[in-house]
């Protein structure tokens, strides 16, 4: 046999070897599936197992040890045959770490040096690897086609329109191990279609639950929805409104513009002369500004606050205020004050 390159017969990733990996998560993903948690996912169907002295048992798993339960045992729909180890040949090959494929043919290469029958006759099997000290233990059993044959035709007779599968115990551990070319073909594909059943089951029941678990957030996305469709429908059901506001302040500031421009119209004679009736005999001006409707003075007075109070009572003025307070010199009689108010249009009638 041609010897394989380097790279391929130690493929690492990131520094570690791929193949030891690999052979770790195959023995392990193996082994939790034999969980009983994980049993009715993946139901093994029973197999009536035919023991070497006669008699049956029901086994289910290769894995774990027969049922003794003759009703059960004889309604199981596969039968299989445990050989008895004067039938078998066991070696403990040590093989290095390689990938599955290279195990198989290493071994293929072992059992054409070991086996004491013909290349077409011997039958063989071998169980899962042990690591050890940088090698793969791996223990392998030999039969002959022809002895089993004899064997089944002798003790098992019954058994032989069946086509039955052939079994032999482990040399590890509790359970067996199928010896490959019978009928365990049969049990095989009925194991494939449970398998796809229960693990399409599988999906759906966690596609359930995770609508389940997402549905809070799905219903807070759909109320989100809801609620900007309201404020849409809302928004256009008020834009009339709206639109008739707009124009109301549009008029509203169009009207205050008009009598601003009116009251820029008004004649000054009458201005001075309702200002003039709206100061007491004791004031006097030093400044007076007129902007339209706006009034700005400066002057001398006795009292400021009450001549404040005179002004707001007077008709035709409003918004009386002093900008600034009024003060009083040392020594001064009066006190000096500024007074700002506006003029109302209608008081105000323009020269003809």
């Amino acid at each position: 046999m041609p010897s394989l390159p380097t790279s391929d017969r130690h493929a690492r990733f990131f520094g570690l070897d791929a193949s030891a990996l690999w052979l770790d998560f195959r023995m392990a993903w193996s082994g939790i599936l034999n969980w009983p948690v994980f049993s009715w996912l993946w139901p093994k169907p029973a197999v009536r197992l035919a023991l070497p002295t006669g008699g049956y048992v029901l086994g289910r798993s290769l894995h774990t040890a027969p049922v003794q339960n003759d009703k059960l045992a004889l309604s199981a729909r596969f039968d299989a045959v445990l050989l008895p180890e004067n039938l078998l040949l066991r070696q403990t090959l040590d093989l290095p770490m390689l990938q599955t494929q290279e195990m198989k043919a290493a071994l293929a290469l072992q059992v054409q040096t070991l086996s004491p029958f013909a290349p077409d006759d011997v039958v063989w099997t071998h169980e899962n690897p042990l690591q050890s000290t940088g090698t793969l233990r791996t223990p392998l059993v030999l039969a002959s086609r022809k002895l089993i044959a004899q064997h089944i035709t002798a003790v098992h007779t019954p058994l032989n329109a069946t086509a039955p599968e052939v079994w032999v115990t482990r040399s590890n551990g509790p359970g067996f191990m199928v010896l490959p070319g019978f009928g365990e073909a049969r049990r095989q594909r009925q194991s494939k279609v449970w398998s796809v059943i229960s693990a399409t089951l599988a999906l759906m029941a966690l596609a359930i639950l995770m609508t389940i678990a997402a549905s809070p957030s799905i219903q807070l996305y759909l109320r989100s929805l809801q609620a900007n469709q309201a404020m849409a429908t809302l928004q256009q059901r008020a834009s009339p409104i709206l639109a008739q506001r707009e124009s109301l302040v549009g008029a509203s500031e169009q009207l205050t513009s008009l009598i601003e421009l009116g009251g820029k119209s008004s004649a000054p004679l009458q201005t001075l002369k309702l200002i003039t009736d709206a100061l007491p005999d004791d004031t006097s001006l030093l400044s007076l500004q007129i902007q339209g409707l706006k009034v700005n003075m400066s002057g001398q007075t006795v009292n400021a606050s009450a001549l404040m109070k005179q002004l707001d009572s007077t008709s035709g003025l409003r918004d009386v205020k002093a900008p600034t307070p009024a003060t009083k010199p040392l020594g001064a009689q009066r006190e000096s004050f500024t007074i700002e108010f506006t003029l109302e249009p209608a008081q105000l009638r323009p020269t003809p």
